[in-house]
C-alpha cells in the first residue's frame, strides 16, 4: 500500500507539498500546476515543462501489412531514424534534472530496424527508463535474450486475438502461434536471469488490444492469456476507422456521438458489482459514454477533451527527426469522425537535427500550445461534425488554428496507446 503523504498549510494560507509528491509531480519553484475540481476533492496535474516521455519513432516500416494500421491510408516516405539522429535525442535531454521514459515506438516496428538494440543499450546506459512496442515476431531467442541483458523495463506487444483465428482476422497474418512461442521464451529467460516468479524482473510485459466487433469476443481470453504469460499491464483501444470496413467494425459511435448530453445527464453513483450474465443487461445503457458516473466513489467518464499526450508530459519524435505535440499528428491520414471522413494533417513544432530538443520543448510557441491543448479550448468537432471546418484540423469556429483538437478521438479517450 503507498505511503500517506499530507501537505502542510503555512501561515500565509499556501499549500506546501511533501518533497516526494513534488518530484514525482516534477514541480519545481515557480511553477504554474492546473488544479481541477472533482466532486470531493481536486486533481493536481503536472505543470506544463515537465517533459516525462519521449515517444521515439525509429522506424516507419514494418513486417506486417494490418488492417487496423494508420499506414494502410497515408503518402509517406519510408525510413528509419539515424544513430546519430537519436545521440542528438539522448544527448539533449541529459540536461534535465529528471530523465523522461524514453519509449520506442511509432507507426512501424522497432525491432526492425538495424540498430534498434544498440539505441536501447544507448539509452539504458545514459540511465533511462526504456518501453518498445512491437508485434512480437521478431522477438527471436538472441533479441528476447538481448533486451533481457539489457534490462529493458516496459515491452509493449500488440495482441489483437487469443485465438490463431481471431488473431489472422486482424492482423492478416497466421504469426499468433510463433509469438506466444516467443513470448513463453521470454518469460523462462527473465525466470533464468532473475528467478523467483514469471512476474519477477524485465522487461515488465504490456499487452495492447484493439478492439473492434470481430474481435471483442476475445479480449477476456487475451487478458487470461497475456496474465499467463506475465503480463502486467494491459492497453485497450478502440480502433481508428480509416476506411468504410473498419468503421462498421468500431465500438464507440454511440458513447461519441451522445457525449455531448452527458453534462446535463444526471450523475449516477454505482457500487462495485459482480459483472455476469444477470447484471450485464441491465449495465449496457448505464456503463455507456453518455452518462456521468461514479464507480464505488471514484469518477469515470471524464476523460473527455483532455490531451492524453499533454497529461502524460510527452511529446513524439518521427524517424526523421521532426517533433511533433502527439503521435497521431506525426503523419496526415484520414479517419472518420461519426460517418465523415476527417483528414488530420501532420503537424510539427521542430527538428532534433536543427535544434536542440530542450529548446524545442521550452520554446515559447510550444508551451503555448501545450497550455491551449491543456485548457482544451476547441470547438466540439466530435459532437457537432456538421459544418465543413470539422473536416480537417487545421481551423474550428472557435478562431483556433492548426493544429485544431476538437475531433481528435484521443482526446475524447476513445482512441488509446500505451
Amino acid at each position: 500500500m503507498p505511503k500517506i503523504q499530507y501537505a502542510q498549510v503555512d501561515q500565509n494560507g499556501n499549500i506546501v507539498l511533501p518533497p516526494q509528491i513534488a518530484r514525482e509531480l516534477r514541480i519545481s519553484p515557480g511553477d504554474e500546476v492546473r488544479i481541477e475540481p472533482n466532486g470531493h476533492g481536486v486533481n493536481l496535474r503536472s505543470p506544463l515543462t515537465a517533459l516525462k516521455r519521449v515517444y521515439v519513432e525509429v522506424t516507419n516500416r514494418c513486417n506486417l501489412n494490418c488492417a487496423t494500421c494508420m499506414r494502410n491510408v497515408w503518402d509517406a516516405n519510408y525510413g528509419g531514424m539515424e544513430l546519430g539522429t537519436f545521440r542528438r535525442i539522448l544527448s539533449s535531454l541529459e540536461k534535465m534534472p529528471h530523465k523522461p521514459e524514453i519509449f520506442l515506438g511509432g507507426y512501424g516496428e522497432p525491432l526492425s530496424h538495424p540498430y534498434c538494440l544498440e539505441m536501447i543499450r544507448m539509452a539504458k546506459e545514459a540511465g533511462y527508463f526504456v518501453s518498445l512496442i512491437t508485434n512480437g515476431i521478431l522477438l527471436t531467442e538472441p533479441v528476447s535474450q538481448k533486451l533481457v541483458d539489457l534490462r529493458l523495463d516496459k515491452l509493449w506487444v500488440s495482441l489483437d486475438g487469443a485465438s490463431p483465428e481471431c488473431y489472422m482476422d486482424v492482423r492478416l497474418g497466421d504469426s499468433l502461434p510463433l509469438i506466444l512461442e516467443n513470448l513463453n521464451r521470454l518469460r523462462m529467460q527473465k525466470y533464468n536471469t532473475f528467478g523467483f516468479s514469471t512476474w519477477a524482473g524485465v522487461p515488465k510485459l504490456g499487452i495492447a488490444f484493439v478492439a473492434m466487433r470481430r474481435n471483442i469476443h476475445d479480449l477476456t481470453e487475451v487478458i487470461k492469456l497475456g496474465t499467463r504469460l506475465g503480463a502486467v499491464e494491459f492497453s485497450v483501444s478502440n480502433v481508428l476507422a480509416h476506411n468504410t470496413e473498419l468503421l462498421n467494425e468500431n465500438l464507440y459511435l454511440r458513447s461519441m456521438n451522445l457525449a455531448s448530453s452527458a453534462q446535463m445527464s444526471p450523475l449516477i453513483h454505482m457500487p462495485a458489482m459482480d459483472i455476469n450474465e444477470k447484471t450485464v443487461p441491465a449495465l449496457a445503457d448505464v456503463l455507456n459514454g453518455m452518462n456521468r458516473l461514479e464507480l464505488s466513489g471514484g469518477a469515470i467518464n471524464q476523460n473527455r477533451d483532455q490531451c492524453p499526450f499533454v497529461e502524460r508530459g510527452s511529446l513524439s519524435i518521427r524517424q526523421d527527426g521532426r517533433v511533433s505535440p502527439c503521435l497521431p499528428l506525426l503523419y496526415t491520414h484520414e479517419h472518420y469522425l461519426d460517418t465523415r471522413k476527417r483528414s488530420s494533417k501532420e503537424y510539427f513544432v521542430g527538428d532534433v537535427n536543427q535544434t536542440d530538443l530542450l529548446e524545442i520543448w521550452n520554446g515559447a510557441e510550444y508551451l503555448k500550445l501545450r497550455k491551449r491543448l491543456q485548457d482544451f479550448d476547441f470547438s466540439p468537432c466530435v459532437f457537432c461534425n456538421s459544418c465543413e471546418l470539422a473536416n480537417e484540423n487545421i481551423e474550428d469556429c472557435f478562431g483556433n488554428v492548426q493544429p485544431t483538437c476538437g475531433g481528435c478521438l484521443w482526446a475524447q479517450g476513445l482512441i488509446r496507446c500505451p
